[in-house]
This record gives structure tokens, C-alpha cells and sequence, in this order.
């Protein structure tokens, strides 16, 4: 049977953030360490898939579904990184992520956990169009969305997944083949 319909997905260019002028020179003026204390620029992911998203350590509440969710997609998809931004830096120091990095992700090198300043925490959220807040006095309460952003080799965000949904993680996966072919 012929079909006049195309069955190849096109995936949306949702934001192009990272290539704005404006954005590029605070983009490199931001500071990131990972889990090994080294220096991380974002920028240095250009012409990679990537995934990000924004967690703490001490979460018990979605930051462990979101892990073991987001580490099957990693392990399945060694073509990529995955970027996980602490939004507690006073808490989550480099000792703390390396020992959450060893629990979680120790069998994944594509996975690495980042920290900064809040300023620049808060500025490299807005860029991945995600949300963090400190809603307490005493930094206890912390908010994140669960999402997942798919960044393709230009740095274009090309879609932002439910990470805690089984049927989005499925449509992430489809969609990082999708641009891994590309």
C-alpha cells in the first residue's frame, strides 16, 4: 500500500538559546565543576546529543526516579551525555557529588554532575527552560521540575520530557535515535 503521509518524525527546534550571541559570551562566563573537581563548560558539548536536567542529593522525593529512570536511557544510549545540575551547591559539594555519582551512575561515563554558583544555577535553568527555586529561609526546601531536555549537536533544545513518565522516557529515547542518526 502507498501512502502520500511520511512516517519519518520530524522533531520541533524548541529553543535556540545557545546560539544567541547575547547568550554564548554568558554561557562561557559561567562556572561549572563536575564530580572529579574539573572545570566543565557547557559549550563543549556542542556536536553531541545531550540530555539535562536539574536534581539534588538529598531529594527523596522525584530525584530517585528520575536517576534510575534517566541512567536505563543513558546506559541504552552511550552517543550521548547527560548533564544533572545540583540546585543545592551549598550542600552538594564536589565530595558529595562524587560520592552520589559512585552509587548511582558508577558504571555510566557519560553522566556527569555538575555545580556552581546559584546565579549562574539559576541562569543555565532559564537557558535549558527549566525551573529551580528556594522556597524556605534555611535553603530546606528546594523545587525542580522533573524534566529532561534533548539538546541536538548544535546546541538546539529539540524537546523537554516528563523524566518520572514511563511513556515520555519512551518518546525520549525515540527521539535521541531520531537525532543520533542526524
Amino acid at each position: 500500500m502507498l501512502s502520500c503521509v511520511s512516517s519519518e518524525v520530524k522533531l520541533p527546534i524548541i529553543n535556540k538559546a545557545f546560539l544567541e550571541d547575547k547568550n554564548i559570551s554568558e554561557i562561557e562566563s559561567m562556572s561549572f565543576r563536575n564530580q572529579f573537581n574539573k572545570e566543565f563548560s557547557v559549550t563543549s558539548l556542542k556536536g553531541k546529543v545531550h540530555l539535562v536536567n536539574f536534581f539534588f542529593v538529598s531529594c527523596t522525593t522525584i530525584c530517585p526516579i528520575m536517576a534510575h529512570n534517566l541512567k536505563d536511557v543513558v546506559l541504552g544510549n552511550n552517543n550521548i551525555d547527560l548533564l544533572s545540575f545540583t540546585i543545592d551547591p551549598e550542600n552538594d559539594s564536589i565530595s558529595v557529588l562524587k560520592k552520589y555519582h559512585k552509587n548511582v551512575a558508577e558504571n555510566v561515563p557519560n553522566w556527569t554532575f555538575l555545580r556552581g554558583n546559584k546565579k549562574d544555577l539559576r541562569n543555565i535553568a532559564k537557558l535549558y527552560l527549566s525551573y529551580i527555586t528556594n522556597n524556605g529561609s534555611d535553603d530546606s526546601y528546594f523545587y525542580h521540575s522533573s524534566s529532561v531536555v534533548l539538546l541536538d549537536k548544535k546546541m538546539r533544545i529539540r524537546g523537554v520530557y516528563d523524566s518520572l513518565d514511563k511513556e515520555e522516557i519512551a518518546l525520549l529515547e525515540r527521539d535521541i535515535k531520531i537525532l543520533s542518526k542526524k
